[in-house]
């Protein structure tokens, strides 16, 4: 974190009163903080008064809950989403392959016609924990539910090409600030909420007598309300707290693009192979300002943020098909191991809303998780006349702070 604009802070002398003064939790925030109480105006200037010689000396707490590294959080639910999507693809490639040869060879299928409906729910829930509040990124706990129609084209016996469209809401809340001397944080750091709009366009090869290729992409278009609640307190805690409540909105996009390869053998009603692939996925969010709840003069503007990722999956499925009276009953499990290789943290750019000097801050995340482990269940059921019911259930484990589980009940018809 740097401060890009303004002055250090307003007198050598004042720097060096303010460094001995308060505990320097975030030096680099308490750096943007002096040089924004030289310029600041209004409200934000009241605050700076309140503070030793005005300066803006903040407590080591006040550094911590007033740096908005909330803001870096915003673009890592859009990638999560997405990235579960592109699964949900590959997924989707795995079923229609399973209509095909285990069904056939049990006498459940009835070929209806080169098309085929596809309806799903989802429910996703997602967390990420981290060691302190007051490090570069922050804890945030959420689920979000979706409902996806989809449309696939059985161009021949070899290819498959599709379409989606989906609409999901999503919710989050970032954890709680320790308290401290003469600090009281609020129960959440803050929150956001997701309205996305999705398309996703599918595209599916045999190669060989077993081999298989897949391309697939996603542009999504989200409405996003932003909230951030923190606390004001001068270094020498004692005068009272100001709470701190803003609120922004702002549009955002994601666009992911994925390939997927690799074998299906089927060995009487058991089909297993491996498969290999990566996925590009950039999630952008556009500037706003805050406004300011509470009146505190502590509101902020934020510049376009990014979040880029690279992901590599490699993993195998193996699933074995049961006849029963007039259908075939699918169940399948699937493991797959994630590797991240983009290692570029997030960051983003701060001012204060109420300071005509626009003083800058760039704050920047932590360090990229790199290995994970994908696994899951499924359960099908391939009935007369192209009908497929499917439940399906997949964790995100292994990664160093974030979880994901993932939930999906589908309908297929084929007509």
């Amino acid at each position: 974190m740097r401060v890009v604009t303004g002055l250090a802070c307003a007198a050598a002398a004042g720097c060096a009163l303010g460094a001995f003064e308060a505990r320097a939790a975030n030096p680099e925030f308490q750096d943007f903080f002096f040089a924004v109480c030289g310029t600041a105006s209004g409200t934000l200037a009241a605050r700076c008064s309140e503070t030793p010689s005005g300066l803006g000396n903040l407590s080591g707490d006040s550094e911590s809950s007033l740096n908005p590294t909330q803001n870096l959080g915003h673009n890592l639910t859009p990638v999560s989403v997405a990235q579960a999507r592109s699964k949900a693809v590959r997924e989707r490639g795995e079923k229609l392959r399973d209509e095909d040869e285990p069904a056939v060879e049990q006498g459940a299928r009835v070929d209806a016609g080169p098309f085929s409906l596809l309806i799903n729910v989802q429910g996703t829930w997602f967390e990420r924990e981290v060691d302190s509040e007051a490090g570069p990124e922050r804890s945030l706990d959420g689920d979000s539910a979706a409902a996806e129609i989809g449309l696939d084209y059985r161009l021949s016996d070899r290819t498959v090409l599709g379409a989606l469209i989906g609409f999901e809401q999503a919710s989050y809340d970032f954890g709680a600030e320790a308290p401290g001397v003469n600090f009281a944080p609020a129960a959440s750091a803050g929150d956001g909420e997701l309205d996305n709009v999705y398309a996703t366009l599918f595209a599916s090869w045999l190669v060989g007598s077993s081999g298989f290729v897949e391309l697939s992409g996603g542009y999504e278009l989200a409405d996003g309300r932003y909230r951030r609640n923190s606390v004001f307190q001068e270094s020498t805690r004692t005068l009272p707290q100001t709470d701190v409540r803003v609120s922004g909105s702002a549009d955002g996009t994601t666009t992911w693009l994925s390939a997927n390869g690799g074998f299906d053998v089927s060995r009487d009603a058991w089909s297993f192979g491996p498969f290999v692939g990566i996925t590009w996925t950039q999630s952008e969010i556009d500037g706003y300002t805050e406004q300011d709840l509470s009146g505190s003069g502590l509101a902020m503007g934020f510049g376009k943020t990014e979040r880029d990722s690279l992901l590599g999956h490699v993993g195998f499925r193996v699933s074995y098909a049961i006849s029963t009276s007039g259908s075939v009953v699918l169940p399948q499990l699937r493991v797959e191991y994630q590797h991240e290789f983009e290692d570029d943290p997030a960051s983003a750019m701060a001012r204060y809303a109420l300071d005509p000097a626009a003083t800058e801050y760039l704050f920047v995340g932590g360090e990229v998780d790199r290995d994970s482990v994908n696994a899951g269940l499924s359960l099908a059921m391939i009935l007369p006349g192209g009908w497929m019911t499917f439940a399906d259930v997949s964790m995100l484990f292994g990664h160093d702070t974030f979880d994901r589980t993932r939930a999906t009940l589908g309908l297929r018809k084929e007509f």
